[in-house]
């Protein structure tokens, strides 16, 4: 086959196309009104008349009553009752009842003591108005009781104040500089006495190297004593927050307190974002290697209380600080650092 043919061939065969496209064209707008009309609802209604309905097999339909004799009768609570809820569609009868004729069982839950339930962080103890003595405390994880609050420390508790659900049946009874005493609703249970949780100073953390030898891990610039010590003259850190203060530094902050506020720390007084009132004393900076630093201090702490006293001012501090320089031998400073309560305790040199 030459070109020529091919062409003819190829002519032909698009004629051919055209040609069949536009009869195609002619017939389709011939009978588009016809195709647009709906057809006639009589002949759609008669034709779906004409379909003969489906017939049920007879072996797919059960008897009710055959049900009910075979299967009610299984059920002892209903006896036969035609509305039995309780069908038992095996046959069998029901399992016997558990016997009832053993001992007792004692459901009653195990008993907590108190000293389980919760964790006293600090007790502020006012001897001349007892309704004003507080306890911070927080609960343990076998009370099964979320902490709320900063740090999660839930707020201050008073006498007479009970413990949250499921423990309301706890109150506390009475607050002493010794501890909580905790009282029971339970009959016959006698009271119980919760004390804050001691340092004892008599003991030493260390840690061994690989080699055997002892290794002493330094808090910032504070030296950390193999032993507890007693009269040191630097303050020394010899447990989780607590520090031993040392002779020269006391007699040092007692003569130059005001020359240590001006250059170790810048203060503010805070105030709670929610209630808007004042509730600590934030410092603002704290010099790298200052008399404060060594002792603690952190940039960002908020000092909340001295041995429960609230303090809302550095005046305020420096005062009741002054007030009660004899009164105490140990003194409890509570501090939010990083949104966590933190209680630091210093301890006067030993006499």
């Amino acid at each position: 086959m030459n070109i020529g043919q091919v062409k003819i061939f190829s002519w032909s065969a698009a004629g051919l196309l055209t040609a069949c496209l536009g009869l195609y064209v002619f017939f389709f707008w011939r009978d588009l009104e016809t195709k647009r009309r709906l057809p006639d609802a009589a002949k759609v209604q008669a034709v779906l008349e004409a379909v003969e309905p489906v017939q049920a097999k007879a072996a797919d339909l059960v008897a009710y009553e055959d049900v009910r004799r075979l299967y009610l009768p299984s059920c002892e609570k209903c006896k036969g009752d035609p509305n039995c809820r309780h069908l038992n569609w095996t046959g069998k009868p029901p399992p016997p009842p558990p016997s009832t004729t053993g001992p007792a069982v004692d459901e009653k839950p195990p008993r907590v003591t108190a000293a389980d339930l919760v964790k006293i962080l600090m007790v502020k103890v006012d001897t001349t108005d007892a309704a004003q003595s507080a306890v911070y405390l927080k609960y343990r994880s076998k009370a099964a009781v979320l902490n709320t609050g900063t740090g999660g420390v839930i707020p201050p508790l008073h006498e007479g104040d009970h413990l949250a659900a499921p423990h309301q049946g706890v109150r506390l009874a009475s607050i002493t500089a010794q501890g909580v005493v905790f009282a029971f609703d339970e009959e016959g249970r006698e009271d119980e006495t919760v004390s804050p949780d001691e340092f004892a100073l008599g003991t030493t953390i260390v840690q061994v190297m690989e080699e055997g030898g002892l290794m002493l891990p330094a808090i910032g610039a504070i030296p950390r004593a193999s032993a507890a010590p007693w009269r040191p003259t630097k303050t020394t850190a010899f447990g989780q927050n607590r520090w031993m203060l040392g002779t020269d530094d006391v007699a040092y902050a007692n003569d130059n307190y005001a020359k240590i506020l001006a250059d170790d720390v810048r203060t503010a007084r805070h105030q709670d974002p929610r209630t808007g009132k004042y509730d600590g004393v934030e410092l603002k900076a704290v010099t790298p290697g200052s008399f404060a630093e060594r002792h603690g201090a952190q940039e960002g702490d908020v000092v909340k209380s001295i041995n429960g006293h609230p303090v809302t001012s550095v005046q305020e501090a420096i005062s009741y600080a002054k007030m009660n320089a004899n009164q105490f031998t140990t003194w409890e400073i509570v501090v939010e650092r990083n949104g966590r309560l933190q209680t630091f305790y210093y301890h006067s040199p030993q006499q």
